[in-house]
């Protein structure tokens, strides 16, 4: 791991961005203070008040640990925007385990590769999800994890083989209150949430309580929230920013979380209306939809949004001059960051340039600058690598010291592979990535990642993915492809179905494709990426 150095540490607890508390401190604090207050209203179970929470917590970190899970032991959750990830997240947290988080929407290449890199000994899934079966998907890799240990599942119609239910679980508990003991530090780690690299293999990014809980500590006194601001997610929990600015925000101030399964933006524009909703984070697809929805007309007016923050994908500017539009009474601001740190948003006392003509600049503590290619800072409103350092800075990636390598530099800064400018003001425009990541619809998707699966097919004798715009998604996946054999007619369903056998999740399905006799090269044999892109956006057409 890369510790922060003994320096900024003592500088990041003065200024109180580190309170050396873990959440579930802040958890038992919101219940002192309002233990009938609500904590989590999700549209599938239903609300859950402060006092109940701590108690199906605490129930549920004591039957954990009767079934051995214990400190350091990882421990997989995958699952949709219900109050049970929050939950089993707070429990972990209790035992000194480690809470290891990825997108529901994975498939057997994606669990696969989380279990291998990191020897969890339990997973929670939903039994089934959008008519998904993923207790017979987590059954059919986990022969080759022995280590794997114990295997919950939300809402299972019966009782599969090997398998517990997640309220079954819960009601083992013999007594209520786990020991102090098992508590870990604030430096501990806490968590590792995944995410894709570029080269496609799992990425886990390792924080602590204190990384973790400085995510909101340098957020929320900007925008003013407290225990009395409703925040609305529809976000992926399994993505950092849903999971940091969702269940974590709301636990850090003591407020009411609201929890939205699947998207609908009709749906999320009446809950926010009808919550008093202060603050939501979107990508660009949801903010998209939602200013776009049919229903806007009627729950628009009534919204009292503070703050909409939107990332995870390129902002597209129009986008953000829509919102400035339709929204007056809201800041709709990009925020820039990574799940390894953040990052920077606009202020509410921005001018409206800076809030639809930059990404913002840093948030409290966060230090950002400039590179050249040679590793020397450059002057304002000249373009090269982001680098940042703050308090919000990850540990490293488990179990990849390599990766480590690769990003951090001397005195606590990290390279974040975007590329970009700052101008005299501290502003930030992002103006690309360093390194190949698609990003679609939010979701990050190497494209060597989709390129590995697909070409285990021997019909496909090279592919290349590159990525054509998307006004809702952002951006979508285009297979380039050079057959086997001339003439043969390989489609967009050929593909998918090729896609689906391989495992992959089907967010990183290939939505156009092109036959072609070769690929741009170097003359070491490596396709040329960049002259590819700019082939196909020669000539694509969208389809929207």
């Amino acid at each position: 791991m890369r510790l922060h150095n003994s320096d900024m540490a003592q500088q990041y607890q003065a200024k109180g961005y580190w309170a050396d508390r873990l959440l579930i401190d802040f958890l038992e604090a919101a219940v002192s203070r309002t233990p009938d207050k609500l904590a989590i209203v999700d549209d599938r179970f239903g609300p859950v008040t402060y006092r109940a929470l701590q108690e199906r917590v605490w129930r549920l970190a004591m039957a954990l640990h009767q079934r051995g899970i214990g400190v350091g032991d990882r421990f997989i959750l995958a699952l949709p925007n219900w109050q049970q990830a929050p939950t089993i997240m707070l429990a972990l947290s209790y035992l000194g385990a480690i809470g290891v988080h990825m997108p529901v929407l994975g498939r057997e290449h994606e669990f696969e590769g989380v279990l291998r890199v990191t020897g969890a000994r339990g997973i929670i899934v939903p039994a089934r999800y959008h008519g998904y079966d993923y207790v017979a998907m987590i059954d059919s890799i986990a022969l080759g994890h022995e280590v794997l240990e114990l295997k919950v599942a939300v809402a299972p119609e019966s009782s599969p083989p090997g398998w517990i239910d997640f309220e079954a679980l819960v009601e083992e508990a013999d007594t209520a209150i786990p020991d102090r003991a098992w508590r870990p530090g604030a430096d501990d780690i806490t968590s590792v949430l995944f995410t894709s690299g570029s080269s496609g293999d799992p990425k886990g990014a390792v924080h602590s309580a204190n990384t973790l809980n400085a995510f909101n500590a340098t957020v929320a006194p900007i925008y003013g929230f407290g225990p009395d601001s409703v925040i609305f997610m529809a976000a992926s929990l399994g993505f950092s920013g849903g999971l940091i600015h969702g269940p974590r925000l709301a636990i850090y101030l003591g407020a009411t979380l609201i929890l939205q399964e699947s998207w609908n933006a009709e749906q999320a524009l009446q809950t926010m209306a009808e919550e008093g909703a202060a603050f939501t984070l979107f990508t660009p697809t949801l903010l998209h939809d939602l200013l776009e929805s049919e229903a806007f007309p009627e729950y628009g007016p009534r919204l009292v949004l503070q703050l909409i923050l939107c990332g995870g994908a390129n902002v597209p500017r129009h986008l953000l001059r829509l919102a400035r539009e339709r929204l007056p009474n809201t800041l709709t601001s990009v925020i820039w960051g990574m799940t390894e740190g953040i990052g920077t948003a606009c202020r509410i006392q921005d001018s409206p340039e800076y809030i639809t003509g930059t990404d913002g600049k840093p948030f409290l503590g966060t230090e950002l600058d400039i590179l050249d290619p040679a590793g020397e800072r450059l002057t304002p409103g000249v373009e090269g690598e982001l680098i940042m350092r703050g308090p919000q800075r990850f540990l490293g990636y488990f179990g990849r010291p390599e990766l480590d390598d690769e990003v951090f530099l001397p005195d606590g800064w990290l390279r974040t592979g975007d590329l970009g400018t700052i101008d005299s003001a501290g502003y930030v425009k992002i103006s690309g990535r360093r390194k190949e990541i698609i990003i679609r619809g939010g979701a990050n998707i190497s494209p060597a990642e989709v390129e590995t699966a697909l070409s285990s097919d021997p019909r496909i004798r090279q592919i290349s993915i590159v990525s054509v715009p998307n006004r809702r998604l952002g951006e979508q996946l285009y297979a380039c492809i050079v057959p086997d054999q001339t003439g043969l007619d390989l489609t967009l369903d050929d593909l998918k179905q090729i896609a689906e056998q391989a495992g992959l999740a089907k967010y990183k399905w290939p939505e156009h494709i092109q036959i072609v006799e070769s690929l741009p090269m170097t003359p070491g044999g490596k396709v040329v990426r960049r002259v590819l892109q700019e082939q196909v956006h020669a000539v694509f057409v969208s389809d929207e």
